[in-house]
Order: structure tokens, then C-alpha cells, then sequence
């Protein structure tokens, strides 16, 4: 096995461990057995098994962006958004990575390496959908009149929920991102049918204080 082939191996070893099992008691001896490797090799490719579950999970994550970066370019509505979405997480659920990543976040909890790692990935997964939320305001006039960050960390924050919490066994809240899939159409005819000129100043509108607020704040001091 060539030395690329071995850190491959030991990447997806050590993916296929956390999504079955958890963070918690891998060892260099288990990734190893399960990759059909010495476990000198995790340390000789990775200097342990922090850094070799570091550098999976990064590659993990790389690769299911890049498997869906098309669908999220060709993204104009907020309903091809979501749709995008549901199939990401039909993938996650059936590769085992919606666990994966379940456990990877538990993890981040108590680790700070792994809190970092995790930070990392969000990251990636964030501009990703960034550019998609940019690219739907802009068509409406409204990418200006918004907190796009804001809703990108909302929308990103409620994906990995859903995902997760859709993946668990037995599905205790059901399906939360079917449930949720009336929504997106909705704001799409929203959006549609309120004059771009209109849509701005109500935004806009929530950024300044009323009045009363205002008279309230002079009478305080």
C-alpha cells in the first residue's frame, strides 16, 4: 500500500469509528485494525490520533462540500436552497456523516482541539452557503438591506439541527426537515410579491429605534 493509501485508509477508518461509536476511546490500535494497518503508522502520518482525527474529519467535510458546491452555484431561490439541503441530508444520514458529525460536536464540548476542528468545517460549510444567501437576496434587490452573515449563521445553525436531530434513530421530533419545507416556498412569494423598494425599508426599519425607545433612553438619562 503506497503512503498516500495508508493516510487514506486511515482517514476513513477512523470516520467509519466515529460514526459508529463516538470520539471517546479511539486508539491508534483500533483506526489501525480497522484500516488494515500498522498502528505505528497513525503516528509516523498524523503524530497521533488527534492529529490523524483532525486531518479525517477536515477531508470529510472538504469532500461533501465539493460534492454539492454545483447545486449550491446554480442556487436562485431559497426553495432550490432548501432543496439542496434535504438531499445533503438524505446523503448524511445514509454515509453515516450526519452521525459523524453528531459526534464530532458532543466532542467539541469537552475538547479543544476538537472545538477547533469543528470551527474549521463550519467555516467552509458557511461560505458555502454564504455565497447561495447572497446570490438569492441580490436577485431581489435586498443583499444591502440585510444582515446576510447574520442569516447565513441562522440558516447554517439550523441546518446542522435539523440534520442532525432528522438522522437520530427513530426520528424522536420526526422529520424536522420535512416539516420545515412549507417555508422556503413561502418566503420565495413573499419576496416575489413585495416591491423590492417596500422589502427594503421594512428591513432597514428594524435597524433604527422607535421613537419611543428613543424618548424612553433621553428620560433615563
Amino acid at each position: 500500500m503506497s503512503s498516500e493509501a495508508t493516510r487514506v485508509a486511515l482517514m476513513d477508518a477512523a470516520v467509519r469509528l466515529t460514526a459508529r461509536t463516538g470520539t471517546k476511546g479511539l486508539t491508534a490500535r483500533g483506526i489501525a485494525t480497522e484500516a488494515g494497518v500498522n498502528q505505528a503508522l497513525v503516528y509516523y502520518h498524523f503524530q497521533g490520533v488527534d492529529g490523524l482525527l483532525h486531518e479525517a474529519y477536515r477531508r470529510a467535510t472538504l469532500a461533501l462540500i465539493a460534492d454539492f458546491t454545483a447545486d449550491l452555484e446554480a442556487v436562485t431561490t431559497f426553495e432550490e436552497l432548501y432543496g439542496v439541503g434535504a438531499r445533503l441530508a438524505a446523503r448524511s444520514t445514509d454515509d453515516g456523516s450526519a452521525a459523524l458529525l453528531s459526534h464530532v460536536i458532543a466532542a467539541a464540548h469537552s475538547d479543544d482541539q476538537m472545538a477547533v476542528m469543528l470551527g474549521e468545517c463550519m467555516g467552509h460549510w458557511r461560505a458555502a452557503i454564504s455565497a447561495s444567501v447572497h446570490r438569492v437576496l441580490a436577485s431581489r434587490g435586498l443583499d444591502t438591506a440585510m444582515d446576510v452573515e447574520a442569516l447565513t449563521d441562522s440558516l447554517a445553525a439550523a441546518t446542522v439541527g435539523l440534520v442532525t436531530m432528522g438522522a437520530v434513530p427513530g426520528q424522536p421530533l420526526g422529520d424536522p426537515l420535512k416539516a420545515v419545507g412549507g417555508l422556503p416556498p413561502l418566503l420565495d412569494r413573499t419576496l416575489r410579491l413585495v416591491p423590492p423598494a417596500l422589502a427594503r425599508r421594512i428591513f432597514r426599519s428594524r435597524e433604527r429605534p422607535s421613537s419611543g425607545t428613543s424618548s424612553g433612553q433621553r428620560a433615563d438619562h
